[in-house]
């Protein structure tokens, strides 16, 4: 007898084709919880800083915890509790406050008395008001007025330059070394000339002489106490033909390295301010060749620059040669 081929379940032929997939709903529903979870949290990490300054300031103000720089812009009126209604809801009025200051300066005797004392009368019986004191003219010793035009400018710059100059000339004259050096008022400011009958350089020599020393020691002092520029200019006499060219360029810039170099070093000028530039034979005082001409040429002039513009500087020649 045959036996009857085994047939399988439709559930169990499904079963094997079509496993069980519920277990994705569950796991969607946790990613959709989780997606909304970052979404609320990214929202709540953008705040508005000012407006959450703002809320800050305002609760600030309203518990009177802190004093804050802060503008508090809300809204409403933050009042004292004996300046509220008996509802505690709102402010009783500027009238309110007004009474209240005007009866307790009434329950106060002599209190009206003692801010406003009485005027004492005077001989003729009037009370006297004491009068302002007028303000001192520019004329009268005060302040003057500063310079406006180019013009004030540069008389105001005249006077200071000659007021530098008495400085150093009185120094100098301490010392017996007036006559050592010569002035110059011009539209660049004070050129201070080292020239004299004793030679302040040695004949083909950079090297300073006693007598340049003793003059710089009295005049670096001063050139330190000013905030102006100074160009220190080394110049020669006019050297032989058989000298190279040259050398009365190299000569004229040693010369005046070594004063910048004194002015520094014992004067106390700060070295911003100095600058040292050589001419050599190309701008001679004196045009012929006797000893005395000679040596006046070979000399070192100490520029002190005027700090006024270009327009001003234009009229000091003018102003310091009328006077």
């Amino acid at each position: 007898m045959s036996r009857r081929p085994h047939r399988r379940k439709h559930g169990e032929e499904h079963g094997d084709d079509h496993p069980d997939e519920r277990w994705m709903a569950s796991y969607m529903d946790m990613v959709t919880v989780l997606m909304c979870m970052f979404i609320v949290l990214y929202a709540m990490s953008s705040v508005d800083q000012q407006k959450f300054e703002q809320l800050r300031a305002s609760l600030a103000t309203g518990f009177g915890a802190v004093e804050t720089a802060t503008v508090d812009t809300a809204e409403g009126t933050v009042v004292p509790a004996e300046f509220a209604n008996a509802d505690g809801e709102s402010f009783t009025g500027g009238a309110a406050v007004a009474d209240t200051a005007l009866s307790a300066e009434e329950d106060q005797p002599g209190a009206a008395d003692a801010e406003a004392p009485s005027p004492e009368p005077s001989a003729g019986g009037a009370a006297e008001t004491a009068a302002p004191t007028p303000s001192p003219s520019p004329s009268a010793g005060g302040d003057a007025a500063e310079p406006t035009t180019d013009r004030e400018r540069a008389l105001a710059e005249v006077e200071n330059l000659r007021a530098l100059q008495a400085r150093i000339d009185a120094g100098l004259r301490e010392r017996d070394l007036q006559e050592t050096v010569r002035y110059v008022i011009d539209e660049r400011g004070l050129t201070i000339r080292l020239v004299s009958s004793e030679t302040f350089f040695l004949p083909d020599s950079a090297q300073l002489t006693d007598q340049t020393l003793r003059v710089l020691e009295s005049v670096g002092p001063i050139l330190a106490s000013i905030p102006n520029e100074v160009d220190v200019e080394g110049n020669t006499a006019r050297l032989p033909e058989s000298v190279p060219r040259p050398l009365d360029w190299e000569l004229s810039t040693a010369r005046a390295v070594n004063v910048v170099r004194n002015l520094i070093d014992t004067g106390g000028v700060p070295a911003p301010r100095l600058s040292a530039v050589g001419y050599g034979e190309s701008r001679p005082l004196a045009a012929g060749t006797s000893e005395s001409e000679l040596e006046l040429n070979r000399r070192v002039d100490i520029v002190v620059h005027s700090g006024e513009p270009e327009s001003v500087r234009a009229l000091i020649p003018e102003i310091a040669g009328g006077k």
